[in-house]
């Protein structure tokens, strides 16, 4: 069971804190993408960085064992 988060006086659910480690990720990933050159190599890159943030967070999500 995830464990919830109170973070100055923010509560944070399990949710939100796979979202904002799913946000660091996708910006390292991101980073990591535009200086091998393949963003600018795909057909949309905004689709491509849409998807692969949203297939952080639901791996983020399925790995902490989160019930949305």
């Amino acid at each position: 069971m995830p464990v919830d988060f109170e973070f100055g006086g923010v509560y944070l659910p399990p949710i939100a804190q796979a979202l904002l480690l799913g946000l660091l990720l996708f910006l390292v990933l991101d980073a990591l993408l535009r200086r091998s050159g393949v963003l600018a190599r795909v057909w949309h890159p905004a689709l491509l960085q849409g998807a692969l943030y949203a297939a952080i967070c639901a791996a983020l999500v399925l790995s902490m064992g989160v019930s949305a």
